[in-house]
């Protein structure tokens, strides 16, 4: 009798502890609140995935777990241990043992990835986009592109990869073709001060400059990094080294800034983004190394999404010059 009486309430417990978002038909949506943003909250329930519920259709709503919260754009951001119902149009905020109500506004934003925390657990995420078109007319243009990244998250560790392909052909004549791989290895001091190991490496078949490799160290900076926004800084001090076309090598000391920036927007259902390096060596030859890529998603799901990117890679050196643009549009699945 008692395995059935423990049977039968661990349902109600289940759904106790999970957030719910009250519409104002009556309605009860039960599961995990993830975000609020652009007039949006974004729920994942057992049942149905990931909803977009409008704020305007919310009546209250209650989250059981910490988080922060503002309800004006430009207003500072409240850590919150809780969040209760209550009547139409409002919730409680506690924190402890204060309690306050506020209005669920437009311009209601809210997150549980608390800025400033280190996570202790272990977590893999990322991406993979192919883009390419075919243009026949007087002139045949073929041009694809292929890139992929992953992050490794374990507690103060981070994780980075990167690779690339881009080729394109106009007529007979191939204009661009090369490849990129990178490795970063984060470690974090503070919850914003990190410490970078890197290796990065790029073969061209038509430029110039046939090949690129260097490794580097230095200090980071993790800006914020919440659940709808991330930017970070790092200064590297790195050793390279330029292999021509014509078989003569260069090597040198580089000093470079590398930035990385994402945003989403609309309730995840868009995100923008840039990151990059742009540097120059110490013995002034090479006056310019860059390499930056600019983009935006829409996401059509969880997962798969509508890319378009423009990626400009430039490396001015003495003996020769390495410069590549390409505009992308793609389709790209993320995890």
């Amino acid at each position: 009798m008692r395995k059935f009486y423990i049977l039968f309430l661990i349902p109600f417990a289940t759904y106790s502890i999970a957030d719910n978002i009250y519409l104002k038909n009556g309605d009860l949506i039960s599961g995990n609140i993830k975000i609020i943003d652009s007039d949006s909250a974004l729920i994942t329930t057992e049942y149905a995935g990931q909803l977009r519920i409008e704020l305007n259709k919310i009546k209250s709503f209650n989250i059981t777990e910490p988080a922060i919260i503002k309800n004006e754009h430009f207003s500072a951001w409240k850590k919150v241990d809780s969040i209760n119902k209550s009547k139409d149009g409002e919730v409680i905020l506690i924190n402890g043992e204060n309690s306050h109500p506020i209005p669920i506004t437009n311009d209601l934003v809210l997150s549980k990835k608390i800025e400033g925390e280190i996570p202790k657990d272990y977590k893999i995420t990322g991406s993979l986009n192919a883009g390419g078109s075919y243009n026949k007319s007087a002139s045949k243009s073929e041009k694809y592109s292929l890139d992929g990244n992953m992050q490794i998250l374990q507690g103060e560790w981070r994780q980075g990869l990167n690779a690339s392909m881009t080729r394109n052909k106009d007529d007979k004549k191939i204009n661009s073709y090369y490849y990129n791989l990178g490795y970063q290895l984060d470690h974090f001091i503070s919850t914003s001060f990190f410490w970078r190991g890197s290796f990065a490496y790029q073969h061209d078949w038509i430029e110039e400059i046939k090949s690129k490799g260097g490794m580097g160290t230095g200090p980071g900076w993790q800006v914020w990094n919440d659940e709808l926004s991330s930017l970070s800084f790092t200064g590297l001090l790195s050793y390279q080294q330029l292999k021509y076309r014509d078989d003569n090598d260069e090597k040198y000391m580089e000093g470079s800034l590398s930035w990385d920036f994402n945003q989403y927007l609309f309730a995840k259902t868009m995100s923008v983004y840039t990151k990059g390096r742009i540097g120059r060596g110490f013995n002034n030859d090479v006056s310019l190394d860059l390499n930056m890529r600019i983009g935006m998603m829409y996401y059509l799901t969880d997962s798969l999404n509508l890319n378009t990117n423009i990626v400009r890679e430039k490396i001015n050196a003495e003996k020769g010059d390495s410069s590549n643009t390409n505009y992308i549009i793609g389709v790209g699945y993320k995890w």
